[in-house]
């Protein structure tokens, strides 16, 4: 009798299940117990699916938020080369320094909101360092888009990464309530056929889980089932 545990994953699990519930309903003894096990079966795939679905959901944000940063990277090394330019036409590096007084790479090296976060107080540089108004003039309006851009795909993306955490907390409570009541059912068969190791072997999958289709002991095929023996029932 193969078991379960709950750090399998929901896959394998909905594979052994529903060879249970359709072993449950072949014989009238466990018919109460596959009519209470199908709404747990059923759930599991519900979370699974729903788990799948917010992980593909992650993608699109996650390649947005991605895009967004490059974009504004692009931005901000613009700036840099409009400092140099105004340094290089007056002698120096007031301008540049202005606008980047830790370096080009303390503004392009954060990611995500990190980077949202510096690029604001370089913006507030921009906008206030009057050494830097002849390249704010020029970039302060690119400066302001890309900034949005990035601030709106990485609240997108926060969004989408809280909704894949709520669905994989949901199947982690399925998966522990399908493996309740999968170890319950079992107890019952074995309550019900005590000295009959074979039936009660009927109603469990001979395949273990995460095994392929074909990888168990019979080459895919399903054991010679038991002789009846009515004094073992």
């Amino acid at each position: 009798m193969p078991t379960v545990d709950v750090t399998m994953a929901s896959r394998p699990l909905l594979k052994v299940g529903k060879y249970h519930l359709a072993a449950l309903k072949q014989t009238a003894e466990t018919k109460g117990l596959a009519i209470a096990f199908t709404p747990t079966v059923n759930a599991l795939a519900t979370a699974k699916t729903a788990r799948e679905q917010a992980e593909d959901a992650l993608i699109e944000p996650r390649a947005t938020a991605r895009f967004a940063e490059a974009g504004l990277e692009v931005v901000i090394h613009e700036i840099a080369s409009q400092a140099h330019s105004s340094d290089r036409k007056a002698g120096g590096d007031l301008v540049f320094k202005a606008i980047f007084p830790n370096g080009l790479d303390a503004e392009i090296r954060p990611r995500g909101a990190a980077q949202l976060t510096a690029s604001t107080a370089l913006r507030g540089r921009l906008d206030s360092q009057p050494a830097a108004a002849p390249v704010k003039a020029q970039c302060l309006k690119d400066l302001d888009t890309a900034m949005a851009a990035l601030g709106g795909a990485l609240e997108s993306r926060r969004m989408a990464e809280q909704a894949l955490g709520l669905a994989r907390a949901a199947e982690d409570g399925a998966r522990e309530t399908f493996v309740s009541s999968y170890d319950s059912n079992a107890g019952a068969i074995r309550q019900m056929f005590p000295r009959n190791h074979a039936r009660q072997d009927l109603y469990f999958d001979q395949i273990r889980a995460g095994q392929s289709s074909g990888g168990d002991d019979n080459n895919g095929h399903d054991p010679a089932p038991p002789s009846p023996d009515p004094k073992k029932a």
